[in-house]
């Protein structure tokens, strides 16, 4: 994370148990709840770590192009699972078409993939495509597959991975309740770790409207994917001194 040395606000967050969600597994066991972490402050925050490493937004990869080895476009992402440590740890895509299977939804870990200026490279073909198959990993599951929307809606995540779509588009609130905005996109660093959260306020009589990027607190903070909006552990004095997220001094890997 961003932050330099120095004081730290500690919070008490209870959290909520995490099921496994493969259709033959029994419930996980619950995460502890009233665990003590510390959130550093704001003060602490800059942008300018961003600014110099770069990276990759969340809205730019999902939807980027899908290449085989050899170059041949071969299809798009449609999701992005992440791991309780905030890290990339595969990627859903939609290939086919050009291949005599048709159109199917592959997981594919982080860790075989490689960015190049046109999209994302896979090391999947027609021949081991179903090495590759959503039901051939442990990550994840899903109800049914017939198209995008439902990859979208019904594939689930277990031990701890949660989608990017469970983040995105999020309402955002303050931690008196208080609302904020509108959870945009994830910034993640080329290695797949994440940067920042990217949230569009909304104006009121003691919120500037802009646009701003805040750290993520994920599992252990009081996050579940579950959620349906995201608590920004910060008040509004907290948010005085923020200015606005410059995204033209964010360099994209994925931007063309």
């Amino acid at each position: 994370m961003f932050y330099d040395q120095g004081s730290r606000m500690t919070i008490k967050t209870g959290l909520t148990a995490m099921a496994a969600v493969l259709s033959t597994a029994a419930a996980a066991p619950a995460m502890a709840d009233q665990t003590q972490h510390d959130i550093p402050p704001l003060s602490e925050w800059s942008y300018n770590t961003l600014y110099e490493q770069g990276g990759l937004h969340a809205d730019n990869l999902m939807g980027a192009e899908v290449f085989s080895k050899g170059g041949e476009e071969v299809g798009s992402v449609e999701n992005i699972l992440i791991n309780d440590q905030n890290q990339i740890q595969a990627i859903i895509a939609q290939v086919g078409g050009v291949w005599d299977i048709g159109d199917t939804h592959i997981l594919v870990p982080w860790s075989e993939t490689t960015l190049t200026e046109d999209g994302v490279k896979i090391p999947v073909n027609e021949d081991n495509a179903d090495e590759y198959g959503l039901f051939s990993k442990d990550s994840i599951t899903a109800d049914a597959l017939n198209n995008t929307q439902q990859v979208s809606d019904n594939v689930e995540a277990k031990g701890g991975v949660w989608k990017a779509s469970d983040l995105l588009d999020d309402y955002v609130s303050l931690a008196d309740g208080t609302g904020y905005g509108y959870l945009t996109d994830i910034l993640f660093t080329t290695d797949g770790n994440i940067q920042s959260i990217i949230v569009d306020a909304s104006e009121s009589d003691n919120v500037t409207a802009g646009t701003y990027a805040y750290p993520f607190y994920g599992y252990g903070y009081g996050w579940s994917p579950a959620d349906t909006s995201y608590v920004l552990s910060y008040d509004v004095n907290d948010l005085k001194n923020m200015t606005p997220f410059d995204d033209d001094q964010y360099e994209d890997q994925l931007d063309d």
